[in-house]
């Protein structure tokens, strides 16, 4: 059932079906008497509701609203009230009896159907979806709506190109989402062709992404991809590090990777000189590259020694850890490296939503970049 009370709920309804009686009876001019001289059918909905029986309820509802002027708004908010509750079946049900009316104006026909492909995208019903906010994309007024959520059905399923396409319609009416989403397509379609090996397409779409926003390191770390697969070791290390330089946030998935492409002999100088930028930053920075080398078994790299200390020593949650003394940071590291091995490691900041695995675009609340090191907000 809803998240809303029972009794909640059925005042809220009851408060919508007031108003459609009140639109339709005229008393907003004066009351007509008690409540007994109300429709049977109200206070048969409102009894079924009581009584948890909510389909039935909508039934009784539905009977007594008269798609006009005076009621038409109350169906789109008992509508839309019902998908925000998540009972999709019913608020298609309301949309649908709209929709059938004849005698429906124009323009709340449009933004029937234009309900109706909200309360399938909610359902998850994306071909469907996907069909109707086609079909109000053509209507001026409802244009920027309609193509916004068409961009996200295509997003769900992975359609990159048409994605890119619903982005660059809206960039036409100046409606558009931040440049950097339309780079992320590029980059979906670039690694598409480097999977199946077209590095030429890959390439062009990459130029393409760094057009749209500059700096993007997610364009550095598939072009450090192409140079690996290549065997240019040396460009690929340089595109990581821009990559890292460009957003420290990579840090944890990105080190250990950078690291096995320089091998033993480089890592003190690679982990040297990333102290030396974070420095430059701020704290939190400092506490990504530390918590990272330790997430990669690297609390005993001595460039990081002097950097462990200061964000256990400075850190208000880490601080407990470290009454036993500087001289236990290395046991420390290793049991917090060893807890890190079995957490969960990033977490969006938009949603909430936590896993084990990177990703740029949320897979709950369909946000692009929002993903951070788990650990360090856990630990903090």
């Amino acid at each position: 059932m809803s998240d809303l009370p029972l009794l909640t709920w059925a005042l809220v309804l009851a408060a919508l079906v007031l108003g459609i009686l009140a639109g339709h009876f005229g008393w907003g001019k004066r009351w007509p008497g008690p409540l007994s001289k109300l429709h049977p059918d109200y206070l048969t909905g409102l009894d079924y509701l009581v009584t948890e029986q909510p389909d039935r309820a909508l039934d009784m509802f539905l009977k007594l609203m008269d798609a006009n002027a005076e009621t038409i708004e109350t169906h789109f908010a008992l509508g839309s009230l019902y998908r925000r509750r998540g009972e999709v079946e019913r608020a298609i049900r309301i949309h649908q009896n709209l929709l059938a009316r004849k005698e429906l104006a124009p323009e709340h026909r449009e933004q029937a159907l234009l309900a109706l492909a909200q309360d399938y995208l909610r359902a998850g019903v994306l071909d469907r979806a996907e069909g109707l906010f086609q079909q109000v994309s053509e209507v001026p007024r409802l244009r920027v709506s309609a193509l916004d959520a068409l961009r996200g059905v295509y997003e769900r399923q992975h359609d990159w190109q048409q994605a890119l396409g619903a982005y660059r319609q809206l960039a036409l009416i100046k409606a558009a989402p931040a440049r950097t989403v339309a780079a992320h397509y590029l980059c979906e379609l670039a690694a598409v062709a480097i999977e199946r090996g077209d590095i030429v397409v890959a390439r062009s779409l990459l130029n393409q992404a760094r057009d749209e926003a500059l700096p993007f390191p997610r364009a550095a770390l598939l072009g450090a991809q192409i140079a690996e697969r290549e065997a240019q070791h040396e460009l690929a290390v340089k595109l990581l590090r821009q990559a890292l330089t460009e957003s420290p946030t990579l840090l944890q998935e990105e080190l250990p990777h950078l690291l096995r492409l320089v091998g033993p002999a480089e890592r003190d100088a690679i982990l040297g000189e990333l102290v030396a930028q974070t420095e430059l930053r701020d704290f939190d920075d400092l506490k990504r590259l530390v918590f990272a080398a330790i997430a990669a078994d690297l609390g005993s790299a001595a460039p990081l020694r002097a950097s462990i200390e200061k964000v256990f020593s400075q850190d208000a949650t880490l601080q407990a850890l470290w009454q036993e003394g500087p001289t236990q940071s290395e046991r420390i590291a290793q049991e917090i490296g060893a807890l890190l091995a079995q957490a969960e490691k990033y977490r969006c900041n938009e949603c909430g939503f936590s896993g084990r695995n990177f990703y740029w675009h949320c897979p709950a609340c369909h946000a692009w970049d929002s993903f951070e090191a788990y650990a360090i907000v856990k630990l903090r």
